[in-house]
């Protein structure tokens, strides 16, 4: 017997069993708890976030564009701005569905792989509504910091510029899972460097948009994590969209 996912209409997907929907339950319960309990401990900048506020100025929405091992930082320092993610259908993705939608986020199910056309036309949809997007171009299940071009297609067809995210960490545990998912210790140095928008012009090869998000995102993450090691270089970068939150952010 089968039914269709929460949030995913017409798309079949496998009851879960009674052990999956115990441990969902109980993530579920105590997970957003935890995560603005550790988050608030955090010591987070942001750097050329300035780029966000010169989007929305020109009436158009983004898209956010992050590796997936940094799902927990970004998700708890974005929270509550009802920001539109895009989670898998699998079970770890009804976990971070669940977790998500207790921030403050709203999301749509697929990928950019399974489910991939349903979710990513929703997604366009929500962008239309007025809200900003943000996926994790080398998930659900990899490989690991490789983009594929289904962000490419969604801010094509949603008319806004891909806004790519760097994020460094000072102090964190590193899973074992093929993303090596980042868990910042209890006051780690956490920067999120916001690199330039990017247009999607009509007619571009899509595979070669992928690849040099990919190098961008790169690029980025490599800076972000050396200034949150030596927060010297991050003072001389602070500007006007950059700064301090100590942890905080919207609830």
């Amino acid at each position: 017997m089968t039914r269709p996912t929460r949030g995913t209409p017409g798309r079949p997907e496998a009851t879960p069993g009674f052990r999956d929907r115990l441990l969902i339950g109980a993530v579920v319960a105590i997970g957003p708890a935890i995560i603005r309990m550790l988050g608030s401990t955090w010591r987070v900048r942001f750097i050329n976030s300035e780029v966000v506020d010169g989007v929305h100025a020109t009436g158009r929405r983004m898209i956010y564009a992050f590796w997936h091992c940094h799902i927990l930082p970004l998700g708890f320092n974005y929270r509550g701005r009802g920001v539109v993610v895009l989670s898998s259908l699998h079970r770890d993705g009804e976990i971070s569905a669940r977790l998500m939608q207790a921030l403050g986020f709203v999301v749509e199910r697929g990928s950019t792989t399974r489910g991939s056309v349903s979710g990513l036309v929703r997604m366009v949809r929500r962008a239309r509504e007025g809200r900003d997007l943000a996926i994790s171009p080398d998930g659900p299940k990899g490989p690991a910091r490789v983009a594929k071009a289904g962000i490419a297609f969604l801010a094509l067809k949603a008319g806004g510029p891909i806004v790519p995210l760097g994020v460094g960490v000072d102090r964190c545990t590193r899973l074992s899972g093929w993303d090596r998912f980042v868990i910042p210790h209890p006051f780690a140095r956490v920067v999120v460097l916001h690199g330039e928008p990017y247009e999607v012009e009509p007619g571009s090869d899509l595979n070669v948009v992928a690849e040099l998000l990919t190098a961008e995102l790169e690029r980025l993450q490599e800076q972000a994590q050396v200034l949150a090691e030596d927060p010297s270089r991050a003072d001389a970068r602070r500007g006007g969209g950059s700064g301090d939150a100590g942890g905080r952010g919207h609830d």
